[in-house]
């Protein structure tokens, strides 16, 4: 699945359309937590084709897994979750994978986002990068919301990059002892997802001073 991901991509959006960025930064072995923005229907499989990880695994909805498309995310090395909700069984798979040194892609945020800019996320993502001690990559999707708006059945031709940033690691403490919540963790993840997207689609971390000030402290680089 994710050579045929690799192969639809490229050959739809030739011509100089589609870019990946920061491949080297993704640590080859080693449990990895892998985190983006979450704009357009292509992020899912997008994510998973173009992570330099052929062990990486991502939490879907499990709306999904009732569905025809079932088999097809099993193939794809997806398992669900319950969003919006403290699904036990999918943070234990999350956790035990990550142990074994899996990599796992997140979207922090828990859904596409109605306005295609960056919202709050859901403390989820911040709770398993502490409770696991992983390395986090944040990575920025642009042009998926373009390319295939929410409810289109095909593809549109246009430019779509990938950027992975540096990996990073979220503390439980600050270097002054203060305990780092949970949603704390996921919005310093999300800052970092922030930093590599442009202006216009950072939405509630568009003040990128005033959140690194908030936040400093709670990551760290590998």
């Amino acid at each position: 699945m994710t050579w045929l991901m690799r192969f639809l991509t490229r050959s739809f959006l030739v011509g100089g359309l589609f870019t990946v960025k920061g491949r080297e930064n993704v640590p080859a072995t080693g449990g990895l937590l892998v985190c983006a923005n979450h704009a357009g229907t292509l992020d899912p499989p997008m994510v998973p084709g173009f992570t330099p990880r052929l062990d990486a695994w991502t939490l879907a909805k499990s709306e999904y897994f009732r569905t025809w498309a079932a088999p097809i995310f099993r193939w794809y090395n997806a398992f669900p979750v319950v969003r919006h909700s403290a699904d036990r069984a999918a943070l234990k798979r999350s956790l035990d994978l990550l142990r074994d040194g899996h990599a796992l892609i997140i979207f922090p945020e828990g859904t596409r986002t109605p306005s295609g800019t960056l919202a709050k996320p859901e403390p989820g993502a911040g709770f398993i990068a502490q409770k696991s001690g992983s390395a986090v990559v944040p990575v920025a999707l642009v042009g998926t919301r373009a390319a295939m708006p929410k409810g289109a059945w095909l593809p549109r031709r246009g430019p779509v990059s990938v950027t992975f940033g540096k990996p990073f690691r979220v503390a439980a403490k600050k270097p002054d002892g203060t305990k780092v919540g949970h949603q704390d963790a996921s919005d310093a993840i999300m800052l970092h997802i922030a930093e590599l997207l442009p202006p216009e689609m950072r939405g509630e971390f568009s003040d990128l001073e005033s959140q690194r000030k908030r936040l400093e402290g709670v990551s760290t680089p590998v």
